[in-house]
């Protein structure tokens, strides 16, 4: 019952308070929340559920979600991770005094539409400056949809390898680590002490207690677990917060473990 009102609080406060831009400081850098909007999502989707998990944390069969992508400054530097569908992307950089002649690099954490929307439209390049960032094995994993946009941007292209145990840099003071599965070659961004986890959750309200749960677009639902529950290992041991695509304003909070093998994400406008 604890576990039910605590989700149906989240909601609510999800309804108040929602919005599309949320900042966040940290040492090097500051954050920028940049969502394309909250939504409710059923559990059709979801692998791995069973009745008990159901009526655990999600009894009315939906559960909160988002569309996000986030702005990092830092070293003077404008770097995008990722684009979302590019629907509210302009309007929410423009609020931040931020052009698109202004973003310096775009990191990709994978291919999907959802968070390369925004680097073209009508076919025209919309980040006229930026280098665009992606693993090696994303880029040879890509779709004909997906290189068609990408390859607006194949002259400043950089491919790099993700860090497998321990994060590689990818960026003066960004590192990269690999949390394939979701895509094959899907990655994590990390930045001080937080990590853009791009899509190692879509369902919060039930992938963190129920770590085991999949979800069908996950090109292999089995690594995509195996990469969720080894990342989200990471950021408990090293005491790291978290930001995440399809993660509910503010999309940004700190993780702990649970006594029942699952995890709790708490969100920074929260505390």
């Amino acid at each position: 019952m604890k576990t039910i009102i605590t989700i149906a609080a989240l909601c609510l406060t999800l309804t108040v308070t929602a919005q599309n831009t949320f900042s966040h400081k940290s040492k090097n850098a500051e954050v920028i929340l940049l969502s394309e909007g909250q939504r409710v999502s059923n559990l059709n989707n979801l692998i791995g559920l069973t009745p008990e998990i159901i009526a655990d944390v999600a009894p009315d069969k939906t559960y909160p979600g988002a569309t996000n992508a986030f702005l990092i400054r830092t070293g003077g530097r404008n770097i995008l991770v990722d684009t979302g569908h590019g629907r509210e992307l302009f309007n929410n950089l423009k609020a931040f005094g931020v052009s698109p002649e202004d973003i310096d690099i775009i990191l990709l954490t994978h291919l999907h539409g959802d968070h390369i929307g925004g680097l073209v439209k009508e076919g025209v390049r919309m980040f006229p400056k930026a280098a665009l960032y992606l693993s090696k094995k994303e880029f040879e994993s890509a779709s004909e949809s997906a290189l068609k946009i990408i390859n607006h941007y194949s002259k400043e292209m950089v491919q790099f390898e993700p860090g497998v145990d321990t994060p590689l840099k990818v960026y003066d003071k960004i590192e990269s680590m690999a949390c394939y599965g979701h895509t094959p070659g899907h990655t994590a961004f990390i930045i001080d002490d937080l990590v853009i986890w791009g899509d190692l959750t879509h369902a919060m309200a039930l992938q963190m207690p129920y770590p085991n749960i999949a979800i069908t677009y996950d090109t292999d639902p089995q690594m995509a677990i195996k990469s969720r529950l080894k990342m989200l290992d990471y950021i408990v041991q090293n005491r790291l917060k978290a930001a995440g695509m399809h993660i509910p304003f503010p999309a940004i909070g700190s993780v702990k473990s649970n006594e029942k093998g699952g995890f709790v994400f708490e969100p920074l406008y929260l505390k």
